[in-house]
């Protein structure tokens, strides 16, 4: 059992290191060399089926990339600090709750009477 907790805490931590990487790459990325949306958005596969599902996808992403140059505009430079702040946080925590399931587990397995069985010897 602590076995699988601990695992499971490491793919938690490795997931969410994806993540804060992820992000700290888009806060470093200067967003006005990407230039226009339209020659992406006109290369996006399966554009047909998108339109035909939700009619105003395009407006939704323009939208959406005009709230991101705002938003990165906003944070500046802090973002990179904030996002590896909220990544040090996150992955202590997921560490602490893995502690204290061990923990938790190591007295529920101490507390738990022997099993008959194994006290008659052959």
């Amino acid at each position: 059992m602590i076995i699988a907790i601990w695992l499971l805490a490491l793919v938690l931590v490795g997931m969410w290191s994806a993540l804060a990487w992820g992000l700290y790459v888009l806060a470093t990325v200067d967003i006005g060399t990407l230039g226009d949306l339209g020659p992406w958005m006109a290369r996006v596969p399966f554009g047909d089926v998108l339109e035909a599902w939700f009619p105003q996808w395009q407006d939704i992403v323009r939208l959406l990339w005009d709230l991101l140059h705002v938003s990165l505009a906003w944070l500046g430079k802090a973002l990179p600090a904030l996002v590896w702040v909220l990544w040090g946080l996150g992955t202590g925590g997921v560490v602490l709750l893995a502690g204290l399931l061990t923990l938790l587990v190591a007295l529920l397995q101490r507390k738990a009477p022997a099993s008959p069985s194994a006290a008659v010897a052959p």
